[in-house]
């Protein structure tokens, strides 16, 4: 029962709409503001060739479910991109990030808009997708992520750090709102 109950409330927790704070903008005299430096990492977001192998992999699993394929979002996949970075560079897994920011405040962060279905999928230590796609489909909370038909776009995000305990880091960040893409 209480298994049960704690998967139920990860799954809430990652499949959740999110309605977040606004993104803070003060900054030091003289330097960006964060939301300037937000908005130019999401503009700036390209992906890799694994997380678009990822992005084929995910779209093909949700097709043989009778799923549409998803869109890849500038904005989620500067978001999933951030925090991959992160839990590489600072050793960790979590969906929080080290200062306390949520997955869902970072993905606003990043310009994804508020008002929308939103979920994220994060794993640690393979290098490739196949093999962190069935981590995902042998986790029932993530492979309902996966598999949420509310969502329209995805964000991926790959990140290395060959001293680190998992090497590699993977984030997966899911909205049910198109809007700036990007194409592999």
């Amino acid at each position: 029962m209480r298994t049960n109950l704690i998967r139920f409330f990860m799954f809430l927790m990652i499949t959740s709409i999110a309605i977040p704070a606004a993104i803070p903008t003060a900054a030091a005299p003289g330097s960006k503001s964060t939301a300037a430096t937000y908005a130019d990492a999401s503009a700036q977001y390209a992906p890799t060739a694994m997380e678009c192998s990822m992005l084929s992999k995910i779209n093909a699993y949700r097709k043989s479910k009778g799923l549409k394929a998803l869109k890849l979002s500038k904005s989620l996949g500067a978001a999933a991109k951030n925090h991959s970075n992160e839990m590489a560079s600072y050793n960790y897994a979590s969906h929080t990030l080290l200062n306390g920011v949520t997955w869902s405040q970072n993905i606003t962060n990043f310009g994804y808009p508020t008002n929308t279905f939103r979920g994220e999928n994060i794993a640690a230590g393979n290098s490739g997708a196949i093999a962190t796609l069935d981590q995902w489909k042998n986790s029932p909370s993530h492979n309902a992520t996966m598999l949420n038909s509310n969502y329209t776009v995805i964000g991926i995000g790959r990140a290395v750090n060959s001293s680190s305990d998992n090497r590699w880091y993977w984030t997966t960040t899911f909205g049910g709102t198109v809007d700036r893409t990007v194409s592999c």
